[in-house]
This record gives C-alpha cells, sequence and structure tokens, in this order.
C-alpha cells in the first residue's frame, strides 16, 4: 500500500512539474506583446529549458543513484516552484529565459529519482502500470499549466499564472517531505550508492537496447514537445482563438487521448510481459506506427473538430509509447544504475527535443507548424522500425544480461 501511496504523492509532484514547464507556452502571444519577443526567441523559452534539461541529466541520474532519493526529489520540487513563482516578476525577454535555465537544471533532478523509487516500490509484472499512472500526472500539469495559465491571463495578468503555480508547489514540498521520510527503507534505499559513477553512466552506452531506448525518446520526446509548445499558438493564429481557448483546445485534448493510451498501454505491455519480455518494446513499436498518421492529421485539420479528433487520436498511440518508454529500459539496465539510465533517455530526450519548440518559433512565418509535424510523422514512422530491429536483434541478449547479473547479486558468497 505504501508503493502506491509514492505514486500518489509523486503524481502531484509531477503535475506541478509540466504545469510549470506549460505555463509559458499559452502565455506566447501576451510576452510578444510585453515583451516584444520575436518568435524564434519565443522558442528559446522552450528549447533553452530543454537543452539545459537535457545535458544536466546524466549528472542528475548518477545523483539519483548515489544520493537520498527523497532529499533529491523534495529539494527540486521547492526549487522549481520558486524559479516558477520567480518567472512571474520577470520586467524583460532575458530574465524570463534566464529563469528557464534555472527552470531545467531544478527540475533535472526530480525526474530520475523518482523514476529509481517507482522502480524499487514496483516488480516488473506491475511496473508498466506504476509508471503510467506516474505519468498520467504529466497530462493532467499540461492541461492545468495550459488551461489555467490562459485563464488568469485573462482575467487578471499573466504574471498571476507564474506565481500561483509556483506557490502550490512550495505549499506541497511540505507534505511531501514529511511523507517521504517515513517511506520503508526497502524502498527509499540509496540502491547502488557505492558502485554508480559517471564511468558507469558512460558504460550504459555500450548496452544496445538502451541506445535504441534513447533514440527513441529523442524522437518521441521532439513530437511531444512540438506539440505542447507550439499547438497553444497554432491553433490561436490558424482559427483565431482566444488565449484562453486555444490554450484549452491544445491542453486538454491531447491529454484525454495521452490517458487512455497511457492506461491501456502500460496494462497491455504488463499482461503481455508474462508472455514475452519484450513486451513493452513491442508496445512502443505499435506506438510509433499509429501515431504517426495522427500527428500529420493533426497539422494538417481544417476544423478546430477535427484538430481535437486527431490530438486525441495523437495522444492515444503516444500514451502508448510514454507507458512503456521508461520500464523497457529497466528491462535491460542493472538495477542499480536505474537512475542512471533514466538521465541517459533525458539526455537523448530534452537535446534533441529542444530543437522542436526552436524551430516551431522558425516554422510559424515559413513553412508553417503544420508541416513540420508532417516532417514529425515521418520521425515517427522510422522510430517505429528502429525499434523492431532492437527487439529482433538486440533484445534477448541485453535483457539475459540483466537477469544473469541479478542472480549473481543475491549468491551468497
Amino acid at each position: 500500500m505504501k508503493a502506491w501511496v509514492l505514486i500518489g504523492f509523486l503524481w502531484v509532484c509531477y503535475l506541478l512539474n509540466h504545469a510549470d514547464r506549460q505555463v509559458v507556452y499559452t502565455l506566447f502571444p501576451a510576452l510578444q506583446k510585453e515583451f516584444g519577443l520575436s518568435d524564434p526567441v519565443l522558442g528559446l523559452t522552450g528549447a533553452l529549458f530543454l537543452w539545459v534539461y537535457g545535458f544536466c541529466s546524466p549528472f542528475s541520474g548518477v545523483l539519483g543513484d548515489r544520493l537520498p532519493k527523497r532529499h533529491i526529489v523534495a529539494g527540486s520540487l521547492a526549487a522549481w516552484s520558486s524559479l516558477t513563482a520567480l518567472s512571474g516578476l520577470a520586467f524583460n525577454g532575458a530574465f524570463l529565459l534566464t529563469c528557464r535555465v534555472f527552470l531545467g537544471l531544478s527540475q533535472s533532478l526530480f525526474f530520475p529519482a523518482a523514476s529509481a523509487l517507482i522502480a524499487s516500490a514496483h516488480r516488473p509484472e506491475s511496473r508498466s502500470k506504476a509508471i503510467a499512472i506516474f505519468a498520467s500526472s504529466q497530462l493532467a500539469g499540461v492541461a492545468v499549466g495550459g488551461s489555467l495559465s490562459g485563464y488568469l491571463a485573462e482575467q487578471f495578468h499573466w504574471r498571476v499564472s507564474f506565481w500561483v503555480l509556483g506557490l502550490a508547489g512550495i505549499l506541497f514540498a511540505l507534505p511531501l517531505c514529511m511523507f517521504l521520510s517515513s517511506v520503508p527503507a526497502g524502498i527509499s534505499r540509496k540502491t547502488g550508492e557505492d558502485k554508480a559513477t559517471f564511468g558507469s553512466f558512460i558504460s550504459l552506452l555500450q548496452i544496445p537496447s538502451l541506445r535504441i531506448a534513447a533514440a527513441f525518446a529523442a524522437i518521441a520526446t521532439f513530437g511531444l514537445f512540438l506539440v505542447y509548445t507550439w499547438l497553444p499558438t497554432f491553433l490561436y493564429d490558424k482559427f483565431s482563438l482566444g488565449l484562453a481557448r486555444a490554450g484549452f483546445e491544445a491542453s486538454v485534448y491531447p491529454q484525454i487521448g495521452t490517458l487512455a493510451g497511457l492506461l491501456a498501454g502500460g496494462a497491455i505491455a504488463d499482461k503481455l510481459y508474462r508472455r514475452t519480455r519484450a513486451a513493452r518494446f513491442w508496445v512502443v513499436t505499435v506506438g510509433f506506427f499509429l501515431a504517426a498518421p495522427c500527428i500529420f492529421w493533426l497539422g494538417g485539420a481544417s476544423t478546430v473538430e477535427s484538430t481535437r479528433l486527431a490530438a486525441v487520436a495523437f495522444g492515444i498511440f503516444f500514451g502508448f509509447i510514454m507507458a512503456n518508454q521508461l520500464a523497457s529500459s529497466f528491462d535491460v539496465v542493472p538495477a542499480y544504475l536505474r537512475a542512471s539510465a533514466v538521465g541517459v533517455l533525458n539526455l537523448a530526450g530534452a537535446t534533441v527535443s529542444g530543437f522542436a519548440p526552436f524551430l516551431g518559433g522558425f516554422a510559424r512565418k515559413t513553412i508553417g507548424v503544420g508541416n513540420l509535424m508532417g516532417f514529425t510523422a515521418l520521425l515517427f514512422l522510422a522510430a517505429s522500425g528502429l525499434v523492431l530491429y532492437g527487439i529482433l536483434r538486440h533484445f534477448a541478449a541485453d535483457h539475459k544480461r540483466v537477469v544473469d547479473s541479478a542472480e549473481a547479486a543475491v549468491q551468497p558468497r
């Protein structure tokens, strides 16, 4: 029971994590009007965050394997919430960009440690489901950050959006600390703290299946952040919607689909795991293959109603990927390096996906954001083939290596 309560607390943290990332995207038109920012500079608010987040992830992953995870989780929440509140005091674009840089640094600490906690608390037979439930908070966070910030900006001022979300995180840090201090040692222990090093992080890159997981994480996150960053403005431009309406449409409908896909993808993978240990990679393959035409449709839809349907459909199949992205990597890496493995995925995912908001800024007035989504559909199809190749060529050997290493670790000496 304590393991599922842990999921509940981390769920709220991750909701705030993504709400604080998302808030700035809905406010693009207001920030452009206030500070006179160009489209590429607006894109940098997302790109800089992701690049810093990605480049810090290797260090954050190793720290997550060496230091008490509960301290990292709580400290990260308090830090990024304070920076979100500080963003509401921005007096120019440079100040806001600086806040986004430090937001990326502080948030990079959370996910590796939180993911390793979940993996320690839940056995492989329920791990995809646990991670799927945890990841569903990302959807709620995007919906809250997108729709609430648009509403507060129209009713009060764009600065209020940052202050409300930042204060919520600061207040939640206290009950989080109290709960984490009561987590049993079997869950919160510093797994492999004497083994995880920056050298071991590099050694993870020698695992073929993990390299493939990092590659598909990069492609998936690129598509996700293209939608997260530019869909509100895309709808604002294409259908002449207001800030609140555009933020609601872009934040809620993709998340409805992704929630369904997350829960279904996690349940399917856990059930298939009893038949094949590569189940999570198979579900990811299907997710990419079916999400590709959906993001193409999203970029080319001619009405608000068809855009909604495309957003929901894309979300469903993207949820298959999201539910199993981390869990699949845990099937091919040693348990004591789980946080470091998350660092590998974050490094690849955030670094590559940082180009999504940046390229979206250039595409807005040139080829169009919709055409950039069409290009992303081709990347999704390529990712589907890559994961299939990894299953057939590398998974069995990589998984066996992990199983053998776990069995050797419990043998009496």
